[in-house]
């Protein structure tokens, strides 16, 4: 009898034990964005990072139904300097009450400056990767400048830089020049694989943002080669296919017009059959519907509608010619799949040519591609033309 009693006291003591390892959330120093910059006091040899962190205050943020008077800045922004981000962060955590957490964290902006040094970058991420507190769906963004700044900004439309930041990227379905947001884990695979990739690039201007291009990293350094601009991320959308919408403008007749996508895909064919000459023939498919036009011609006429559809095959075929030789002529580099592509599907072919694809003999700049766009109107909105004005 003495046994049991002795057994349900131990199992009644363990209930009442409580989480021994519990931390109250106002002891949290809750992390939602970070930049990294090269300190002002650096060297080549030992690279020292300026490591930002974005701390959430919640007395700032308020509720709906709280009587405040505003005052409390919703956020804090804590740089300090380090050799690596982890001795950075642990340093910040003498300087603040409490600890950085990092479980919520949503953002890192790099700096085009570190992004530039070869390796550092990779390096930079590293915690990032390996942090068991991080998560895998942590944007990752190219400052043009500072990026610290981008973390100052102080939005009129939301509490936090962070959650401004992170609402305007996800517009990609309304401006065919923004690429999809990198995350963390796309991060990682890009590093396993050691292919060329891109990062979206933004800058601050007073207190707002404004995505301008993206950065290409060779993948064999990870490290920043060049950018490419808001038209020629277009042109890439349309090659790979990854378009979700957007608008293409053009001009008919001397007169502007808005092209709407609403839907586009691609389709790559490689001929690798002499590696000497590579073919790549890359037809791209849209459809949409007339958003603005400043002509006056009826868009009923069958023959106008096929003038306008040929007009923005044209431009979505140089759109893409466009990037493809920024990337070929300037950057001599393969930011398009096609070497992933070559992989897959010609993959003996690709074992000998590897090495040599865009760097050593660069066989990519080498290769002929062919564009051709094939664009279908779809609706012409809620009226077929606009007010004849030269007919007053």
């Amino acid at each position: 009898m003495n046994k049991v009693c002795l057994f349900l006291l131990c199992c009644m003591s363990l209930l009442l034990t409580g989480c021994w390892d519990e931390i109250n959330i106002e002891e949290r120093g809750f992390v939602v964005g970070i930049s990294l910059d090269l300190a002002e006091e650096h060297t080549e040899d030992n690279p020292m990072i300026t490591v930002t962190n974005q701390f959430v205050i919640p007395g700032g943020l308020g509720a709906p139904n709280e009587d405040s008077s505003g005052d409390q800045k919703p956020f804090n922004n804590l740089s300090i300097d380090g050799e690596s981000v982890f001795e950075a962060i642990r340093k910040m955590s003498t300087m603040k009450g409490n600890a950085p957490f990092f479980e919520h964290l949503q953002l890192i902006v790099v700096s085009e400056e570190l992004a530039r040094e070869q390796k550092l970058f990779a390096r930079t991420m590293d915690l990032f990767l390996r942090d068991q507190e991080m998560r895998r769906s942590v944007r990752i963004l190219i400052s043009e400048n500072k990026a610290m700044d981008i973390l100052d900004i102080e939005p009129d439309s939301e509490p936090l830089p962070v959650m401004y930041i992170n609402n305007a990227s996800e517009n990609n379905d309304k401006v065919a020049g923004l690429l999809e947001p990198l995350r963390t884990g796309d991060l990682h695979e890009y590093l396993l694989e050691k292919n060329n990739y891109l990062i979206p690039r933004i800058f601050a201007l007073d207190n707002e943002i404004q995505f301008n291009g993206a950065g290409v990293f060779n993948g064999r350094t990870n490290h920043l080669v060049g950018v490419i601009n808001d038209e020629e991320i277009v042109g890439l959308n349309l090659i790979t296919g990854d378009l979700k919408g957007g608008f293409i403008k053009f001009e008919i007749n001397d007169q502007l017009m808005i092209y709407e996508i609403r839907k586009a895909k691609s389709n790559i064919k490689i001929n690798a059959d002499d590696t000497n000459n590579i073919h790549i023939d890359i037809v791209i498919s849209t459809e949409g519907n007339i958003g603005e036009m400043y002509g006056e011609r009826t868009l009923l006429e069958k023959d106008y509608l096929e003038e306008i559809e040929t007009q923005i095959n044209g431009k979505m075929e140089s759109l893409a010619y466009d990037v493809i030789q920024k990337g070929k002529e300037e950057l001599e580099m393969d930011f398009f799949g096609f070497g992933e592509m070559l992989q897959q599907r010609h993959y003996k072919k690709w074992e000998k040519i590897k090495d040599n694809w865009d760097e050593g003999e660069n066989i990519f700049k080498n290769t002929t591609v062919k564009v051709k766009a094939d664009a279908i109107v779809r609706t012409t909105g809620a009226t077929d033309k606009v007010k004849d004005w030269e007919s007053e």
